[in-house]
Formats: structure tokens, sequence, C-alpha cells
């Protein structure tokens, strides 16, 4: 499908001696090809392009959607701007697929970056200190809580992982959930295989993640992998432990999917995300409370190798970037890298975000000026104080001056992979070795990063951070 756009030209003054306007008349005009752009794996947000796209312009663009597998398998890429899932970046400046924006485009008051939330202008849109992106809004895993029915049973909104997990048990001992028609399960969360590793990842975030801390699942300076120390192993087991917990039929969902069956009443708690999406019962609970996942009051440290407090001995909730969400970024092989820039601009600016962004299942709002209008990203039947909670909470973790990024390091799938088996194995047995388990996952990783060049893949995770190659 093919549209038109005006894009700005960028006049350059005729220098040349002799130059006059009859000659400008007589120069033949040069035609310049109309921009493409691709989507990965959104029909609906392509949809949402196109349509917004065909009332404002008028040059013809081609907006075409192909899945990431597609696009992998593709030995170059050829059209003009990508939108894509952010944890993919790694792996497209591996092959040279993506170029960093223009300063110009950087400085467009259109743009106003400055009204992005800050977690993602750091990190989700950057590969190091260079931004390779333009946002189009990036999900967090919150806490989803029945205010009304932890009171019954004297419980608070969980601020820890402790505190969850204890009051998972206490649910799980009561007579609450033999007493309903309706509950399920004392919680619920994501445990679908394909975000299974996403959400160890945030769960072990608040005890990994601390200070200026750079060293995380890699080791900042060796590369070497660390998801074999107790902040990580800790999060694994806890994680099976709640597990154990969800019936067979609850335990494969996806974020949204696991926020559906919360707000039908299946659970007491969950975690997951909602989104425009999200599938809504007739009727929902008013004492439905919304909160960042659970953090620590302890970090697992090193070189001291040991559990340490954090300050004051107050939690810490460390959201976790880039687990879903899309991005844009011009092509290597774009000769209109300014025109592409432009298009850019107009998609992810504050004027055209809400009426794109909304579109897709991957995104959520992105942008300080966006809250007056969350709604265009909730689902239509969500009590308003619930809904405002949501956009209010959400935006304060992306706005979090402290997170942690998902895997966004080239072969980001193998690294997956290795963990996804890892907590299979974790979850099998009561019993299961946690040291043996998570050493031999360490094992592996650090095999995969050998094979990619250890230079490269420490170069590549230290981007992935948005730290690039400044020292400690």
């Amino acid at each position: 499908m093919t549209f038109r756009i005006s894009l700005l030209l960028v006049l350059v003054p005729c220098l040349l001696i002799g130059c006059n306007d009859t000659k400008k008349k007589d120069r033949p005009k040069i035609e310049t090809p109309p921009l493409s752009l691709t989507i990965v794996g959104d029909e609906s947000m392509a949809q949402a392009v196109r349509r917004e796209l065909a009332a404002r312009t008028e040059e013809e663009i081609t907006v075409d959607v192909v899945s990431e597998e597609a696009l992998l398998g593709q030995k170059r890429f050829t059209k003009d701007l990508l939108i894509y899932p952010p944890a993919m970046m790694g792996e497209l400046i591996k092959r040279d697929w993506i170029a960093p924006l223009p300063s110009a485009t950087l400085d467009n008051e259109e743009l106003k970056l400055d009204d992005v939330a800050l977690g993602i202008f750091q990190t989700e849109t950057r590969w190091g200190s260079k931004p390779y992106a333009l946002p189009l809004g990036s999900p967090v895993l919150m806490l989803m809580v029945r205010i009304d029915l932890l009171d019954q049973l004297g419980l608070k909104t969980p601020n820890t992982w402790d505190e969850y997990a204890a009051a998972v048990e206490t649910i799980q001992n009561s007579d609450l959930l033999k007493s309903s028609d309706t509950l399920k399960a004392a919680t619920l969360e994501p445990l679908d295989p394909a975000y299974l590793p996403n959400l160890w990842l945030a769960r072990s975030a608040a005890y990994v993640k601390h200070g200026e801390n750079l060293s995380t699942y890699f080791d900042f300076a060796t590369g070497k992998a660390r998801i074999d120390t107790p902040g990580f192993t800790k999060a694994a087991q806890q994680l099976a432990d709640v597990a154990q917990t969800i019936p067979e039929e609850l335990n494969s969902l996806s974020p949204s999917a696991a926020a559906e069956a919360f707000l039908d009443g299946k659970s007491v708690m969950a975690i997951g995300w909602i989104n425009e999406s999200t599938s809504m019962p007739e009727t929902v609970s008013e004492a439905i409370h919304f909160a960042p996942l659970p953090g620590s009051k302890q970090t697992y440290q090193t070189p001291e190798n040991q559990w340490l407090p954090r300050p004051g001995n107050q939690p810490e909730s460390i959201p976790l970037l880039s687990s879903s969400g899309m991005v844009g970024s011009i092509s290597s092989a774009s000769g209109q890298t300014m025109n592409a820039a432009n298009l850019l601009v107009l998609l992810t600016g504050p004027e055209l975000i809400s009426l794109i962004s909304p579109a897709s299942e991957r995104t959520t709002l992105c942008r300080v000026s966006s809250l007056p209008m969350s709604e265009a990203w909730m689902p239509s039947n969500l009590p308003g104080t619930a809904l405002r909670q949501y956009a209010q909470v959400s935006l304060e973790q992306l706005q979090s001056p402290r997170h942690l990024s998902a895997l966004r390091i080239p072969d980001r799938a193998a690294y997956e992979n290795v963990v996804r088996e890892a907590l299979k194995k974790t979850m099998a047995s009561d019993d299961a070795d946690l040291e043996a388990i998570w050493l031999e996952a360490a094992q592996s990783w650090d095999k995969l990063s050998e094979a990619s060049g250890q230079d490269e893949h420490i170069k590549a995770f230290r981007n992935s951070q948005g730290i690039g190659e400044r020292a400690f």
C-alpha cells in the first residue's frame, strides 16, 4: 500500500560562479524515490501508520510488515526505515542495518526529546552513547492486587519479593480460594515460555542492580556471565516456588493475558501489563490497585560477595526495560537519510504517537505529555481511577534513573534459550541443585560469548546497557 507525504527538503544555496535564475530553471529536476518503511511483526501498528500518513501526506511511502524471523533471514535490509522491538537493536547494529540518528534530528524542536521518559531516553533508544532510535512506547511489568481481598487476610501490597512470597503462602493457606467460585490462584505471573527469561530478569533486577553498579548479568570488565551469583539464583528459586502454586490452565500466560485473568477475578494478585487490546470482563472490581514490581531491601554485591542492605534499609524496585515495546531507526542503506529522519520524527513525535502507538499490543505511553491522554493506551471499561493510577505508576517506572535493560545483545535468542532451560530445571523439582544448574547456565553463556569474540561481546554488553566504553 502506498501513500504520499510532504517532507522538508534541505535547500543548498547555489555557490557556483555564474549561477543565475535562468540556469536554475534549465537544470533538470532530481526525482527522489519514495520512502519505504518496514514494521516488524505488527500489522495493527502498520495499519495505524498507513491511516495517519494517508490523512496528512502526499509523497509516496510504502509500509510493509515482516516477521522477526523473516527479517533476520534476509542477507541485507534495503528499506529506509525500520520499526522493531528494542531487544533486536544489538543484532541490527552488528549487521550494520541501522544508523545513528543525525544530530540535526535530535535538535528538531518538533521531536521534543525532553518529553521522553528518562529510562527509555537513556537506554532503550541508545547503543552506548549514540542514539540509534526514537521510541513508540515500551511497557514495564506491574504488580496488580485486589486490595479488598488482601485486607481480608490482614495483608498489604507487597513492597519486596520476600513479602510477595509470604503473601502468596498466606493466601494459599487460607480459605479464600476454596470459598470462591472465581478465584483460582493467589497470584498469576507471565510464565509463557517466550517471556519467561524476561520475567526472571525482572525478578532479579532488585537483587543485582544497585548504586552505580555496571556489572549485572555480565561482568562489565571481563564479559563473564554472572547469572550463577546469589541475586539471580534467589530470583530463580522464588519464581519456581510461586509457579508451583499456579494452576496448569493458567501457567503459560503472557503479561497481557495474566492481567486479563486478574481483571476477570481469577487471582488475588498478578504480574503483567495492560494495554488497549487487553480483553476486559463486563465488570471490574473497584478494589484493583497497581504498584511497581516488588523490590528488595538487600542486594548481592561484589567484590564483597555478600548481601548488603540498601541505603536506609529501604526497599527499591528496579524496572526492567525493553522486554517489549517498539522503536524506529533509519536504515544504513537509505539514500535519503534526512527525509527518513523527518518521517521518523513525524511518527514518534508528541502529535502522532498517541494515534499510532496505542494500536500495538507491544507498546504503552512513553512521553510525559501523553499522561493526560493515557486512556488511548487503556481498555475502554477500566475504571477511571484505576486507569489514571496505572498510567501514573507506569510512567514513574519508565522515568526511573535506575533500571535494568533486558537482553539486547546480538544472538539474544540463544542466551534466552539457556535461561529457559535453566528455569525449567529449577522448576522441575523441590530438590533442584541451584548452584549446579546456574553454574552450567553461566558456562553456556560464556561459550556463546566466546563464539562471538570476547572483545566484541564486552563492547556489546556495555553498549546494550547504555554505558558504552565508560570506565568504573
